[in-house]
């Protein structure tokens, strides 16, 4: 009994001695982040493309980004101009719509803050899904229900993915693979988590390029394949956009265009 005094009394001695300590970590200045980004949805003609400009802030800040409104934005393709419009005042959001064209430069131009910036990509295709089938006991943990969606690489190509995983029980989970040790085959993406019967995922599959891919890969591993990979990340990490009157004041971010083939799924009883 005594050794057990003994032992309250100290740890109480230790409780009472403790001190706050705060850090202060230093801060670089604010950088433009931007999302830019237009989906093809199976074959139609035309997409949204839609830009969302905002602020770095600090990593442990629990408060939104701040949007940049003002900006004049611009997309050329084909000879053509298209002029983006703030969806709302303050936003940070800037949208309108492209046509969809393969093997041909869209050129994305943002002038904001006294400074003009640029990308360059091309529409990615993709292919789309065959069947989607569901099992249990296939994962680390035999509670979880796996969900395998088959899809077939074309042979001779070099093809890159980006997948997304949508339901309301779990949210939105990300993946991406390229076809090194795919390509010509029928092959199928394995995703895993707490489902009921009822329940839906919506599962999409987008093309994107070789450099996006290693982009997001990065991305992905910072964030565990969960959430918003593109909050702001713990490191600083390039993407295609460049700051043409300031080279060194780089902007984070990527500008990307993607055809895209979804398909939903109920979770059956086994």
């Amino acid at each position: 009994m005594k050794k057990i005094v003994i032992l309250l009394f100290s740890l109480c001695a230790l409780w009472s001695c403790e001190d706050v300590i705060s850090i202060d970590l230093e801060e670089g200045e604010p950088k433009l982040v931007i999302e830019a980004t237009a989906i093809q949805l199976e074959d139609q003609e035309e997409a949204f493309i839609e830009v969302k400009l905002t602020k770095t802030f600090p990593y442990f800040n629990n408060e939104l980004p701040p949007n940049v409104s003002g900006a004049e934005i611009t997309v050329e393709v084909n000879d053509q101009t298209f002029l983006l419009e703030e969806i709302d005042d303050n936003s940070g959001y800037y949208s309108t719509s492209l046509p969809m064209i393969y093997n041909q430069d869209y050129i994305l131009f943002i002038e904001v803050e006294g400074e003009q910036y640029e990308a360059t990509t091309q529409l990615e295709p993709t292919v789309p899904f065959d069947y989607v089938e569901q099992a249990t006991g296939e994962s680390f943990d035999p509670d979880l229900t796996s969900i395998k969606a088959y899809f077939t690489d074309p042979e001779d190509e070099e093809n890159f993915y980006y997948f997304e995983f949508n339901s309301e029980r779990n949210g939105r989970v990300l993946d991406n693979s390229d076809d090194e040790l795919i390509n010509g085959n029928q092959v199928s993406t394995f995703y895993a988590d707490e489902f009921e019967v009822g329940d839906q995922v919506t599962i999409s599959i987008q093309g994107i390029s070789e450099r996006f891919n290693n982009y997001i890969s990065i991305l992905l591993d910072q964030t565990d394949g969960g959430g918003n990979p593109f909050g702001t990340p713990p490191a600083t990490i390039r993407g295609n956009i460049k700051n043409v009157s300031n080279p060194d004041n780089f902007p984070l971010g990527y500008f990307r265009i993607s055809q895209e083939y979804t398909t939903t799924y109920t979770i059956q009883p086994e």
